[in-house]
């Protein structure tokens, strides 16, 4: 194989492992139409990003939801680590939606979900 032949299998393989890469940071329907809606919510109201921690799958569903959909945290862009943290605060007024439960479970949370302080500051579903 010659030199040119090189680069092409190259170029083939490396687009083709930048589309495993992608796939597999997709999130599910519910979450991305979620996140969508929380970016769009406008003023200082938390129940869009709140819903999300329902309509997202799991934690991972959540953090590359948001990384995918920044704004809906308010920022331009999220690291994984700023996403986690984001989840932990989210977390702390939603401790029995379905991405708090699988983010405990995963270690994300730097509180326990039976922490007595915790019911206080829950906010209620729409």
């Amino acid at each position: 194989m010659n030199r040119v032949g090189h680069v092409v299998v190259l170029f083939a393989l490396s687009i083709a492992g930048l589309t495993a890469c992608s796939s597999s940071l997709a999130t599910t329907p519910a979450c991305d139409t979620a996140m969508i809606a929380a970016e769009n919510e406008t003023g200082e109201n938390e129940t869009a990003i709140l819903a999300t921690l329902d309509e997202c799958e799991t934690a991972e569903d959540w953090i590359v939801g948001l990384q995918a959909h920044p704004t809906a945290g308010s920022f331009t862009s999220y690291t994984r680590a700023e996403a986690i943290d984001f989840l932990d605060l989210a977390c702390v007024r939603r401790i029995d939606a379905v991405v708090c439960i699988d983010a405990a479970e995963h270690g994300h949370l730097s509180f326990e979900l039976d922490d007595p302080r915790l019911p206080e500051l829950q906010v209620p579903r729409p």
